[in-house]
């Protein structure tokens, strides 16, 4: 259980051509079960053109595990709102667990243009706020639904069971908030705004807006010793030459924010965990902290001290990566704990004096 009311998500293990069916569920299945056994709250599926469908895989995930939930990413040219709540519910009924969302407004360029989506990127971000609205209408309210807007028009529709469910399956929205209209698209959707982070140090003096839950897209690999972790992480994430220019290309076409910051360049003291080599080389889509569990763990209590409460992290591959990343977030929060501690004292001293 966190004490700081850490949220703790997995990331499903994508698709590749070639991997038989059963071989691809199969890893499925051991990734859901090995995030569970540590507690996490849910993986993310995916959802581009190269992924199975992410409903057949929420329903295998569920059906093979007792407490985990999926994060079902949900694009709105894929399905209508009506069709998404239908399948939360649905599901939740079935399972007795929550269907979360994860909102996406855009994709890989080539994907929009199959669809011959012309909407800019603040448009998209508006085009969501106005799909995710209607579908946590028809999750809660009672009364049916009438919508007119840009995008989306519904007019008495009514998901009748919806609004039937038990508190506990209540889904959470998460979406990126790397941008200004991402963050005001969360603000809108009372989502989760996920965000593509750059090593602690750079925020410092910033402040979070209070009326928002932040988290972080990250990766991790963590050892009892650094040099094990670092060595780990390079036999998993080797220098790829054909990957690092198809990461260049990609970032030279999008018009993600978070696509665009994570391509500049990165100053770290030697030792420092932040590492973007699986992103430079398009093995990844986050930056990954690398280290020693307490050095890992500093990076960690920083993150959460700015304001991050959720944290989705890239796909493990065995149980001690879960394990390992899980002790790192408990010294996390205990670094956290003392630093407030410590903060406390220093303040009932400066008073005593100044009294």
């Amino acid at each position: 259980m966190s004490t700081l009311g850490l949220t703790i998500m997995g990331t499903c293990p994508t698709f590749q051509y070639g991997i038989p069916a059963a071989e691809y569920l199969e890893r499925v299945r051991v990734a859901a079960v090995r995030a569970e056994k540590n507690g996490w709250t849910a993986m993310l599926i995916y959802s581009d053109h190269r992924q199975l469908d992410p409903w057949l895989v929420a329903n295998l995930m569920l059906s093979g595990t007792t407490t985990i939930s999926p994060l079902v990413a949900v694009q709105p040219l894929y399905m209508h709102p009506f069709s998404v709540a239908k399948m939360v519910s649905s599901m939740s009924m079935i399972y007795g667990r929550p269907v979360h969302l994860n909102f996406i407004s855009g994709g890989f360029p080539r994907d929009l243009e199959t669809f011959c989506d012309a909407c800019s990127h603040d448009e998209r971000y508006a085009r969501m706020v106005e799909y995710g609205s209607i579908i946590r209408t028809l999750l809660t309210q009672k009364s049916p639904c009438s919508f007119r807007g840009k995008y989306y028009g519904v007019e008495g529709l009514q998901l009748r069971f919806g609004p039937m469910l038990p508190q506990h399956c209540a889904p959470i929205f998460t979406t990126s908030g790397s941008s200004p209209a991402g963050l005001a698209a969360a603000r809108k959707l009372r989502a989760r705004a996920i965000q593509y982070l750059r090593p602690a140090h750079e925020y410092c003096g910033i402040q979070l807006s209070p009326d928002l839950e932040y988290g972080a897209r990250l990766g991790i690999v963590t050892r009892d010793s650094s040099d094990k972790a670092w060595d780990d992480a390079r036999k998993r994430f080797p220098e790829n030459p054909a990957g690092v220019e198809v990461r260049q290309y990609s970032i030279s076409i999008s018009d993600s924010v978070w696509v665009k910051e994570l391509g500049k360049e990165v100053h770290v003291p030697e030792g420092h965990p932040y590492w973007l080599g699986p992103y430079r080389n398009n093995q990844a889509a986050c930056p990954f902290l690398v280290g020693a569990k307490e050095v890992v763990a500093l990076e960690l209590a920083d993150y959460i001290e700015l304001g991050h409460r959720t944290f989705l992290i890239e796909n493990t591959e065995s149980d001690e990566d879960a394990e390992q990343i899980g002790n790192a977030f408990k010294l996390a929060e205990e670094i956290v704990l003392s630093r407030r501690v410590g903060a406390r004292t220093v303040r009932s001293v400066s008073a005593q004096i100044l009294n």
